[in-house]
């Protein structure tokens, strides 16, 4: 699942937990909100009552009884929950298992200083002669071309981390291990993406693995034939290891394409943000950026870079250097705001928006559990200005009973697709709907991927949506949509339809279309990109691909 890594300004650390900063939920609020909404917007309205739902909590992987006040206190945020906990929500409240941890787990992932290698939620692991017996049937699994779920991979890096003095012997081994969960990771989605993005994480923070998880994402990164560049090199953001460094600053001096320059400059935000380069890494880096904010092409992922140096790099005192870092931020309005308050603003227009979308998604939902964090969410979801932060938002609300109506609301917001002033709105609407789409709002995505009269970007960013849509889109579909860009692109040799070729390839990917790949693969009419794309999935190990979608 492609995705990006920037700087976290609204997701508190996990440690104090339940207070909000800046006026935005800590991280604390957003588990207590997910299980307290998951609870009341039950479908079934079973469990509407806490002193009802703490009756039956009792059971399954919950070992003991419990009362209505410890309820209570998970959904406040005035008590962090365990795993068992939240598994024990997910059973009572029939969800697929890991909805709820491995949405936890991404969260706190994304605001914990890297290097962290613990999950955010507490497992009951087993005793160490079990632990380390498990870790072996696991490791040989892992290492052979047996199907490795997300929950198997969950489980052996949870194990892993747990034991921090674990040597994992040869060198190959760990090599072999951390490749494959890479790749797998980089062409997963949905809930198997989030279980081997945790896992991917844990790995590259443990003693033992940390250099080969390094080597096998810049190892990726600098293979041209690779197809998931910017999510591949912003893994690097969650290691302080020096290695780590050294690759993202390698890609910005000598990147392997955009793609590649594109996640090296996301990775820098996190890891200027937790003192990971050295003061003459940030010297070197600091002048890259400043001259990056001036061109137009890396601007918009360049002023960030400028505030978080302002913010996070006080050590940078030489002359002239934090006026040209103030000059290039102030630059733009919203990362002048940046600076000065630690907080991007919204556009003025998102309160409008906001009221609309979410009085349109509340209005079906059998009540509102009545809370501010809800519209807090959805202003984020459509007018944070870090894509990650989008991210991440519409993961948790995916995670919630609100995704579908949500999503409803989004799909109508799109009937204004074509007015220009309205380009960056739907764009982010495109984007949130990779995450809480479904199958009723597929027909839409697909018609935007061809659509006529529609700006150019928001076809993109439709192509690359579409394989991560709930529901199935069709060979008929498929078919038509690589022929429209290709003929148009044959014809005009325009980049926006080999963009659109290379994104509608991903989605076959995603959606293991192997016939269609081959198709493109084959046809000598199609741009060399597409054609190389569309090769690169057919070449990946079957075991890989297979384990994926689990």
């Amino acid at each position: 699942m492609a995705t990006s890594h920037t700087a976290s300004v609204d997701l508190a650390p996990p440690e104090p937990p339940s207070h909000r900063r800046g006026g935005q939920p800590s991280l604390a609020d957003r588990v207590a909100w997910l299980l307290r909404s998951n609870r009341l917007l039950d479908p079934h309205q079973r469990w509407t009552r806490a002193k009802s739902f703490a009756a039956a909590f009792h059971g399954g992987s919950w070992p003991s009884h419990t009362t209505e006040s410890r309820i209570s206190r998970w959904e406040t945020a005035a008590v962090r929950p365990t795993h068992r906990a939240v598994t024990r929500y997910e059973e009572l409240l029939d969800l697929p298992a890991g909805t709820l941890t491995a949405v936890i787990d991404t969260l706190h992932r994304y605001a914990a200083p890297p290097g962290h290698g613990a999950p955010a939620l507490a497992r009951h692991l087993p005793a160490a002669d079990e632990a380390a017996g498990r870790i072996d049937d696991l490791l040989d699994r892992a290492l052979s071309t047996a199907i490795m779920t997300g929950r198997q991979w969950d489980e052996l890096s949870a194990l892993v981390s747990a034991a921090p003095s674990l040597i994992i012997s040869p060198r190959s081994a760990r090599a072999a291990l951390t490749e494959r969960l890479l790749t797998e990771m980089i062409v997963a989605h949905g809930l198997s993406w989030q279980q081997r993005f945790e896992a991917f994480n844990r790995l590259i923070a443990h003693p033992s693995c940390q250099r080969a998880a390094v080597a096998a994402c810049a190892g990726l990164g600098a293979d041209r034939a690779n197809q998931v560049f910017i999510e591949t090199i912003g893994a690097l953001d969650g290691s302080p290891h020096p290695d780590a460094s050294r690759h993202v600053l390698a890609q910005l001096h000598q990147p392997t394409n955009d793609r590649a320059f594109l996640g090296a400059l996301l990775a820098c935000v996190r890891k200027i943000r937790f003192g990971h380069f050295t003061t003459d890494q940030l010297t070197d880096l600091t002048a890259l950026i400043v001259e990056l904010v001036r061109e137009p092409a890396h601007r918009a992922e360049a002023q960030p870079l400028a505030a978080a140096l302002l913010r996070h790099a006080p050590q940078l005192h030489r002359p002239g250097m934090q006026a040209a870092l103030r000059r290039a931020a102030a630059a733009d309005r919203t990362v002048g705001e940046a600076v000065a308050t630690g907080q991007l603003a919204a556009p003025h227009t998102a309160r409008a928006v906001v009221t609309r979308v979410v009085n349109t998604t509340t209005a079906t939902l059998p009540h509102d559990p009545a809370n501010d964090m809800f519209p807090t969410l959805v202003r984020e979801l459509l007018f944070h200005p870090l894509s990650d932060i989008r991210l991440y938002t519409a993961m948790l609300i995916a995670a919630t009973p609100y995704r579908e109506p949500l999503a409803r609301a989004l799909a109508d917001e799109l009937a204004g697709i074509r007015a220009p002033e309205r380009l960056e709105l739907n764009g982010c609407i495109i984007a949130a709907l990779r995450a809480l789409g479904g199958a009723e709002q597929r027909p839409l995505v697909e018609r935007i991927t061809v659509g006529s009269g529609i700006p150019g970007p928001l076809v993109v960013l439709a192509t690359h949506a579409i394989g991560h849509l709930g529901g199935h889109s069709d060979d008929r579909y498929w078919a038509a949509a690589v022929d429209h860009h290709n003929r148009l692109w044959r014809r005009h040799r325009d980049p926006l339809h080999e963009s659109a070729l290379r994104g509608l390839v991903y989605g076959l990917g995603i959606a293991r279309r192997q016939a269609l790949l081959s198709r493109l693969r084959d046809d000598p009419a199609a741009p060399q990109p597409a054609r190389g794309a569309a090769a690169w999935w057919l070449r990946l190990p079957q075991h890989v691909t297979a384990s994926a979608v689990h």
